[in-house]
């Protein structure tokens, strides 16, 4: 028995021991605007392609050995980023600037693909165009709106979105309430047609001109222009009766 756990702990240790060698790689690059100036503000996201199997439930997983490896990391001063210890494989990446009208390509176009090599040194920058932000604010003189601001667990009683290309959706996150209404913000392209998506089955709206607007679902036409930040300014008008 004893020479029996001898062996057994032997191999555990070597079973350790291999995984700590197995090989990796490093992933470096810069992100930049589409001129090539640096962004150090840059957050890089990064998330391997894993071969994936079919559950139980129908639905996609990782098969069993495939590594899921996955991250953000902040650039440096000059706009780098180095990610070290990476599984060898295929990577997405994807990239926005905190505070600045940069389009994550995620979102707005294709994410970059680059295979990291084991023990070796890959590099990619990443390039994004400048969009403008797209700012809605909704007042709320009745005071029928939350007055908490919405988050990942704490939805609201209204919807802000903009629909494009044929039916893709980007939610404009509510960014800020306040005593007399709430904001939302999202970065959009220029010179795109776009459509700016109201929703709620709890209250009206009205444009600034006071005009009703259709809260089940409006679809209201718009193109950002360059330089510009697209703003919108609605107001509830009141309850949506509910049908009983």
């Amino acid at each position: 028995m004893k020479n029996a756990l001898s062996i057994a702990f032997v191999f555990l240790l070597w079973t350790v021991s291999a995984m700590g060698q197995a090989a990796v790689g490093t992933l470096q690059g810069v992100a930049t605007d589409v001129q090539g100036v640096p962004l150090p503000g840059a957050q890089v996201r990064y998330q391997r392609i894993f071969r994936p199997v079919i559950a139980t439930n129908g639905q996609p997983v990782p098969a069993p050995g495939e590594a899921v490896v996955g991250g953000k990391i902040s650039v440096d001063t000059g706009a780098a980023f180095l990610v070290p210890g990476l599984p060898p494989g295929d990577y997405l990446l994807c990239a926005s600037v905190p505070s600045a009208a940069y389009l994550d390509p995620c979102q707005w176009a294709t994410p970059l693909r680059v295979t990291v090599s084991p023990n070796a040194l890959t590099t990619q920058s990443i390039a994004l165009a400048k969009g403008v932000f797209l700012n809605v604010r909704v007042n709320d003189p009745l005071g029928l709106l939350p007055q908490n601001q919405d988050g990942p667990m704490l939805g609201g009683k209204l919807a802000v979105g903009v629909n494009y290309a044929n039916g893709a959706y980007a939610g404009a996150p509510n960014t800020g309430v306040d005593g007399t209404g709430r904001d939302y913000q999202r970065i959009v392209p220029v010179g795109i047609p776009l459509n700016l998506w109201l929703f709620s089955s709890d209250v009206a709206l009205a444009d600034a001109s006071g005009k009703p607007v259709n809260s089940s679902g409006a679809m209201i036409p718009f193109q950002a222009t360059a330089g510009q930040d697209q703003v919108f300014t609605f107001a509830v008008s009141g309850a949506v009766a509910r049908s009983l």
